[in-house]
């Protein structure tokens, strides 16, 4: 799902980068620059490798902000004129900007609490997940049939 999110903002960052160019070059370079960063987050999402070093991270955080920005102005904007939309693509900007959001702001929270050898909160699965192994006799009780591969 963040690849299909990160992917989505890569793509609409590109063409706000792209339409701004002539009014406000440098907003439209640190767009670019933005859209770079959420190609990286794919890159990392696929191939579990950053592109950019660790000493990046705390410019990474100031394109992140720039994505919170943009998912911000798409989600007021979709709520203003939600009811004179007349396309499902309009109406969908609502519901796009929130997971927008959610992944720059999740991104910029933890990226302070990885370890060292890391950037990104999403590495560590054996911390992250949890496992409730039932005893044999409850199975059995409850006659269920689990099927395991070997």
């Amino acid at each position: 799902m963040r690849i299909i999110i990160n992917s989505f903002t890569f793509i609409l960052l590109l063409i706000i980068a792209y339409v701004m160019w002539q009014s406000n070059p440098l907003f439209s370079f640190l767009l670019a620059l933005a859209a770079i960063d959420q190609f990286e987050d794919v890159y990392y999402y696929v191939y579990r490798r950053r592109l950019f070093p660790p000493w990046f991270m705390p410019i990474d955080m100031i394109f992140e902000m720039v994505v919170v920005g943009i998912g911000l102005g798409m989600l007021i904007f979709s709520l203003i004129y939600y009811a004179y939309f007349e396309t499902w693509f309009f109406r969908a900007l609502l519901f796009l900007s929130i997971p927008i959001i959610y992944s720059a702001v999740e991104d910029i929270v933890l990226w302070r609490h990885l370890p060292p050898e890391t950037s990104s909160p999403h590495v560590a699965p054996t911390t992250a997940v949890m496992h409730y192994v039932c005893a044999k006799e409850k199975v059995r009780e409850k006659k269920r049939f689990v099927r395991r591969k070997h």
